[in-house]
């Protein structure tokens, strides 16, 4: 049902229905680790947003809206050939009319991103909900660096999905995004030798 966007009693109620849903905890969905983005996605690649566009979705209970989102695959890791890749997600807005789940990803035109996704049809096709998107920026030397989407510094691939133990101090350098591909490459081949 869309509801218009000052109306904020309906993000309220779909808030409140996934947290019952789920244990409390700071995230509504459970932890994914780095060897499980790689064995669940059907598509790993690094790309850049071109496009976001939100769009009317008509369903048996009414319209809803969902967003495309296109990239452009600079670097087809797994489970792609394509220049472009396009995932869709529940919710967006459109005038002001606004459909929203708590914690959903959200992406701009110029985002680069490395993504672990799956080709179904669902409210978000990104493996883990927003683990299996990460952030990529360059640093003031001009390296390409990797951080999850909350913008925490990724060091190392296995802390994916795992909280810093009580006193561990995270880098401020995330890890490159060379070292990260090369990370995922080195996971893939490991999967296909079982």
């Amino acid at each position: 049902m869309l509801h218009r966007r000052r109306a904020w009693w309906p993000y309220l109620t779909i808030a409140l229905a996934l947290c019952a849903a789920a244990p409390a905890r700071a995230t509504t969905y459970p932890p994914v680790t780095f060897s499980e983005l790689v064995a669940r996605a059907d598509l790993i690649f690094v790309g850049e947003v071109v496009d976001v566009r939100p769009y009317f979705d008509q369903t048996r209970d009414g319209p809803v809206i969902r967003t495309r989102v296109v990239f452009r695959v600079t670097d087809p890791l797994w489970g792609t050939t394509a220049a472009l890749e396009v995932l869709e997600f529940f919710g967006g807005e459109i005038g002001d009319l606004g459909m929203a789940i708590a914690e959903m990803p959200t992406f701009a035109v110029g985002d680069r991103r490395v993504v672990f996704a799956r080709r179904e049809r669902s409210i978000n096709p990104i493996v883990g909900f927003t683990q299996g998107v990460l952030r990529i920026a360059r640093d003031a030397a001009g390296v390409e660096r990797v951080r999850t989407l909350d913008g925490t510094p990724l060091a190392r691939p296995e802390s994916i999905g795992r909280a810093p133990a009580p006193g561990v101090v995270v880098p401020e350098a995330p890890m490159r995004l060379a070292d990260f591909r090369d990370r995922v490459r080195r996971a893939l081949a490991e999967a296909r030798r079982r």
